[in-house]
Parts: structure tokens; sequence; C-alpha cells
């Protein structure tokens, strides 16, 4: 017998004795191996999905979630990177982004923005600042 038979063996030979029934070996050994081959069918007559298809659900579902969490980042960026053109009034062709923790790049080097008076930059700082980024 196999580990398999061996678990339904059991599973009957208790079965059997909690009704008081009394099974020679060989009866045993058969009904073990037709519950075995039973199970073993189960997920064709009362469709059971392999654990592989839930899985490949979850990842195409994560996949997507990243997806559209990206393509959102990459739109907000995308406008945050020309609201920083149009507030510092350089050319829509510059290259101006923003990189990592928010440092702005302008043609790929990091550069400090101009000097605060409260929450207002101030026009002459950007006007300066504007001619840097268009050389």
């Amino acid at each position: 017998m196999n580990r398999d038979t061996d678990y339904w063996s059991e599973c009957i030979a208790i079965a059997a004795e909690e009704c008081d029934l009394t099974l020679t070996p060989e009866q045993l050994a058969y009904l073990a191996s037709a519950a075995s081959s039973g199970h073993e069918h189960y997920g064709m007559a009362f469709y059971s999905p392999p654990p592989s298809d839930r899985l490949n659900e979850i990842e195409r579902d994560g996949a997507r979630k990243l997806a559209a969490l990206q393509k959102e980042f990459d739109a907000y960026r995308g406008n945050a990177e020309i609201a920083i053109k149009q507030s510092l009034r350089v050319d829509r062709d510059a290259l101006v982004t923003i990189g990592e923790y928010g440092t702005l790049l302008a043609n790929g080097v990091v550069v400090e923005l101009p000097a605060y008076a409260g929450d207002r930059i101030h026009a002459s700082s950007l006007t300066e600042y504007a001619g840097r980024v268009e050389a």
C-alpha cells in the first residue's frame, strides 16, 4: 500500500469501528483503494481549480493594479513637470524632470531651487533661474 491508500484505509477502519462493522484486511484494502480513486477524480466531478489557477489570478491582479498605479504616477509626474516648466517660464522642450526625493533636474543636472520668502518664490529668482535652464 502507498501513503494515500494507508490514509484512506485508516479513515475507513476508524469509521467501521465506530459503527461496529468488522472488515477483513482484503475488504479494507479494497475500500481504501476505491476511496483513494474516488478522491483523485473529485476535482473533475465537482470542479476544484488547482492552486496554481488562484495564484496566477492573484499575480495578474497585482500586475494590473501595479500598471494602473504606474500609469497614474506617470501622468502625475508629467503634469508636475509641465507645471514646473510653466511656473519657471522655461521652454516647453527644455528637459526638466523630477528626480528621486523631489529633486529638480534640468538637462540631467540637479538644480537648486530659487530662494523662498515665506511660501512665495521671488520673481527675480525665477527670471534668473529660467535663464540658466534655457542656456
